[in-house]
Order: C-alpha cells, then sequence, then structure tokens
C-alpha cells in the first residue's frame, strides 16, 4: 500500500516506458447503443465524432470538448460483422451490469468523473432531462473540498460531476475530469502505470495516488480511500462473466512498437502482441494492444494509421477525415 509519508510532489517515471501522445479512449459497453450516445449528446452536449478511414459499426465516438478524449460507445455482442469464434464469448456469457456494482464494489474503474463550470447549473439541467441521480453523497479521495454529486450513466454506470469553474472549456459546457480507479494496492498500480505508460505520480495521500498520463488525469484509491470495506469488494474477474460499462482505457501512439518494447524493458508484457484490427474481413486504421493491471482492468495502447492527435473531425462537420 501507499505510504502516508510519501510526498506530494513525487514525480518518478520510468526511464524507459514511452509516454502515450494522449488518453484517446473511454470505452463503454452498453446494452443500448443508440441510447447511450443520446445520454452523451444530451446531457453533455456531446458530439459524434467521425470515424478516420472507413467507418465501422462497432464503435461509436463522443466528444465532450474538442482536442479531448472520446467517450466509445460499442454496443453488447454477439456482432454479426464478427467471424463465429470471436463472438463465443458473448454466446456463452454472464453478463454483468455496471448498477450491480453500486451495492457491490468491484476493483477496476469506479466512475468517470465530468468537470461543470457549475454545479447547480449542472444539476438543474440533468435533473430537467430526467438523469437518475447516484445514491448518498460523493466525496474525491484527493479533493475531499471539490463539490460534487453522482448519477447513473448508460445501463447504471456511475458517472460523477465536479465543479472546476476555473477550468477552460472552450466553448464546450463539460469536459472529462478524471477516472478513478478502486484498487487493492495503490503502489502496484501507479507502478504499473509508471512502467508501461510512463505515468507521473502528481499528489499521494493515505490510501490514494494521483497520476498524470499524457494529458489525462488518473486517480487510483484503496477501499479505505473511498469509504468502503476491503471485505465488500469483489475481485474484477469472473469466469464466464462479461461486464459491461466502463470496459477499458486507451491510450493513443505514433509508433505502438516503440511503445510495447518499452514496456517490456521493464518487465511488463502485453496480453497480446499488437495486432492490427480485422473489421468484415478487412484491415482497419487501428493496431492496438492490451495490458491488465494487478486488478484485471484492461489498458490498451492504440496506433491509428495517419492519427498523432485527437480525433479531429465531427460527423456532422461537412469536411471529412
Amino acid at each position: 500500500m501507499i505510504a502516508a509519508c510519501a510526498p506530494a510532489s513525487d514525480t518518478s517515471q520510468s526511464g524507459t516506458a514511452i509516454a502515450p501522445i494522449h488518453l484517446d479512449d473511454i470505452h463503454y459497453i452498453v446494452r443500448d447503443e443508440e441510447a447511450a450516445v443520446a445520454f452523451f449528446e444530451d446531457n453533455f452536449s456531446g458530439r459524434e465524432m467521425a470515424h478516420p478511414g472507413e467507418r465501422f459499426d462497432l464503435a461509436r465516438f463522443v466528444s465532450l470538448k474538442w482536442q479531448g478524449p472520446t467517450i466509445t460507445i460499442t454496443k453488447t455482442g454477439p456482432y454479426e460483422e464478427l467471424p463465429a469464434d470471436r463472438n463465443q464469448r458473448w454466446l456463452e456469457a454472464e453478463i454483468i451490469d455496471p448498477v450491480s456494482e453500486i451495492d457491490q464494489p468491484v476493483y477496476g474503474a469506479r466512475w468517470l468523473a465530468i468537470a461543470t463550470p457549475s454545479l447547480e447549473e449542472a444539476r438543474q439541467s440533468l435533473s430537467a432531462n430526467g438523469v437518475q441521480f447516484a445514491p448518498g453523497d460523493i466525496s474525491l479521495p484527493m479533493e475531499p473540498e471539490a463539490r460534487a454529486f453522482g448519477i447513473l450513466g448508460p445501463d447504471g454506470a456511475l458517472i460523477v460531476i465536479v465543479e472546476r469553474a476555473d477550468m477552460d472549456f472552450g466553448e464546450a459546457q463539460y469536459a472529462i475530469d478524471h477516472i478513478q480507479f478502486l484498487v487493492e494496492d495503490v503502489d502496484a498500480n501507479a507502478g504499473f502505470f509508471a512502467e508501461i505508460f510512463d505515468a507521473e505520480t502528481t499528489a499521494m495521500s493515505d490510501h490514494s495516488a494521483e497520476l498524470k498520463v499524457a494529458d489525462a488525469k488518473l486517480v487510483l484509491s484503496t477501499p479505505e480511500g473511498l469509504g468502503l470495506s476491503t471485505d465488500a469488494v469483489a475481485p474484477r474477474a469472473k469466469e464466464g462473466a462479461i461486464r459491461i460499462g466502463l470496459d477499458h482505457l486507451g491510450f493513443l501512439y505514433e509508433d505502438i512498437k516503440e511503445a510495447v518494447d518499452g514496456a517490456s524493458t521493464n518487465g511488463r508484457t502485453p496480453v497480446f502482441e499488437p495486432q492490427r484490427y480485422i473489421y468484415r474481413g478487412k484491415p482497419t486504421v487501428y493496431t492496438f494492444t492490451a495490458f491488465r493491471m494487478p486488478d484485471d482492468f484492461s489498458i490498451e495502447m492504440v496506433q491509428a494509421d495517419g492519427r498523432i492527435g485527437p480525433h479531429s473531425y465531427y460527423v456532422d462537420q461537412a469536411a471529412k477525415p
């Protein structure tokens, strides 16, 4: 566990890990794709981003703020576009909704936090839209003084709204603030991000740490850091089950092989070697690989041919990617 006496200014990094370009992908698996896309569009003024290269139907990209990470939406399988062997797990799986994790917390991603310049205006707007508010109070483990509340997103996934009066929102009304993880061991998970994704530890407390990975803020907290009992938290992995909700994060790289080599030098091995994503029998622009956090949550490295920054075009723009 993380030491209470560790300095808040600790910024140790691995010398061989390659830093990503940015957080490209906050990926949700949902039961109703159209409803999930509409949820972020209607409540947070999200706009759908165009696909780089040929569009494929298994992913929808929604951005809350220009040049920010996308919230990626994928419907539950099986998928008619994919061969039978890639659908087999969906045919046999127990599907678990994230709403169950409110009463039975699970290690891994706990919530996505979305920033707003005015918490009261956000509360009124979301209430008028009929959004369901999460039970109980929300306290940010690294910022207990911050004003925040929780709502239930697609399929009951927990989303936290946090007030950031001084943030530059540009023309947006909302922006991605951070991703909160529930972990068994803060040190082990901070080491994972440092040795693979060149994370910088920017703040620490008794049971939590704040990390910076490219342009993303990640917060790691033990159950105690989130006011939970360790005995109440379940492992993420469950044989024969698929958890819908916030499924993984993806960080963009210009050269994914170089990034994997850097992680390998630190003794970190990907779940699979980098591979081109194939859709309807054709290669897409994406090459990807994945690493598993100590608590079994998946973090991906992604390379997209011809793109070395955030998605650049909205679907409703005349310009084409």
